[in-house]
């Protein structure tokens, strides 16, 4: 493994592709030290499933602190939980770092899915406004399929509302969202300016999390900052519905179609 990665970084590779390698936590940490070296010159890293826990996540945050290079790292479908995440949240929030793409969809984090019991819940809470209202880099967070619930959409919408840091894009599909959370994540994005992507599919979100979204969708156009894709799709409310709550808001027939095309 090793060899291998030293191989790349010695022919100038910008990519390293680690997919579905069987990886554990000791050869992420032989990856970190050799992210450290002087002659590295990766840009992207995917480590998207393997059988990687929060002490790798630790140790590739260490690594961040040294590494001038990297700018995008998927962890993606692996065993990270609350620990891991706020390793890397607190290297992000207190570091310069060149990260710019977080992935951390599919890793037990949040809420009832967070397998961590060394972790209280409220550090990891706090970790995640953080990480949303102070990174200074970061622009897209992947968290599909992490445990989020009405709990932690109520932070981002705080961290949001604050409209700082540097998120620009966020994944939030497959979690437990509901109208309710859809309904406060919508207060918090309406305030804000920065981020112009957003991604519920498949949260639970019926009639009236969906009208929520869509007044935050139409405020925001009003507001000069528009938000270029919202994604909906595989709710309890169907397209029908959207179209719906976009015309009560007083959206523009071309605004229509194409939060249409985002929906979808």
């Amino acid at each position: 493994f090793t060899q291998r990665i030293s191989s790349q970084i010695e022919q100038g590779f910008e990519e390293v592709n680690l997919s579905c390698y069987g990886m554990e936590d000791e050869h992420a940490e032989e990856c970190a030290s050799l992210l450290e070296g002087d002659h590295c010159r990766i840009k992207a890293v995917t480590m998207f499933d393997n059988s990687l826990h929060s002490r790798a996540a630790t140790r590739l945050a260490r690594a961040l602190v040294s590494n001038s290079t990297l700018q995008a790292l998927s962890l993606a479908e692996n065993s990270i939980s609350a620990s891991g995440f706020i390793s890397m949240a607190t290297v992000l929030v207190q570091s310069n770092v060149s990260l710019q793409w977080l992935d951390f969809t599919d890793n037990p984090i949040f809420g009832s899915s967070a397998v961590d019991s060394t972790v209280d819940s409220t550090e990891v809470l706090g970790h995640l406004g953080l990480l949303v209202s102070r990174s200074c880099g970061l622009q897209f967070l992947g968290l599909a399929n992490t445990g989020l619930g009405e709990e932690e959409c109520s932070v981002l919408s705080e961290a949001f509302s604050a409209n700082t840091g540097s998120i620009t894009m966020i994944g939030l599909s497959r979690n437990a969202i509901g109208d309710r959370g859809a309904t406060i994540l919508s207060r918090g994005i309406e305030r804000n300016t920065i981020l112009h992507s957003l991604t519920l599919t498949e949260n639970g979100i019926g009639e009236e999390g969906t009208a929520a979204i869509a007044r935050c969708v139409k405020s925001r156009e009003q507001s000069g900052s528009p938000l270029r894709c919202v994604w909906m799709s595989g709710n309890k409310a169907d397209s029908s519905l959207f179209y719906g709550c976009m015309v009560d808001a007083g959206f523009s027939i071309a605004g229509i179609l194409l939060a249409m095309k985002m929906y979808c």
